[in-house]
């Protein structure tokens, strides 16, 4: 759902939090020509070597790949933009504060005005965080049990 609405809505440098295989990577790459560097971030080292095998012929922008724990670990770089399908799992149990730790992480790694489009189980209480965070929120899309997220900071 969230890959529909990437077209036009990024540039400059990007980052995929939680960027498991790399599929929403490679959809940048696809639809988003203004990118000029992507930076995937997931803490499994398994999805993360599957992701770079994945962008090995997408290599359109300069790519990055980080083995970091986002809800431990600060991300040093600053971004235009970040996409996230964020985690909401611990094991089998549903928590829904991995989400917001992502959304916190988003935040602090954002550039001025940049800008978090991220997609959600609709059930998902993020909303309440991301308006503490951001200076203005959207919801783009809402359908089949999803909700997609554009989030600006202030």
């Amino acid at each position: 759902m969230l890959a529909r609405h990437l077209e036009g809505r990024l540039s400059g440098a990007v980052a995929d939090f939680g960027a498991g295989w790399g599929y929403l990577a490679a959809e940048c790459l696809r639809r988003a020509s203004q990118i000029t560097r992507l930076d995937l971030y997931e803490a499994d080292h398994a999805s993360l070597d599957a992701a770079r095998r994945n962008l090995s012929g997408l290599n359109q922008a300069r790519l990055g790949f980080h083995w970091t724990d986002l809800t431990r670990e600060p991300v040093p770089e600053r971004y235009d933009a970040i996409i996230m399908n964020p985690p909401f799992h611990a094991g089998r149990a549903a928590d829904p504060t991995l989400g917001i730790g992502f959304i916190r992480a988003a935040h602090s790694a954002l550039k001025p005005g940049g800008k978090l489009l991220m997609v959600a189980n609709r059930q998902l209480p993020y909303e309440a965080a991301l308006r503490e965070l951001f200076r203005s929120i959207d919801v783009v899309e809402e359908g089949s049990g999803f909700k997609v997220i554009e989030a600006r900071k202030i």
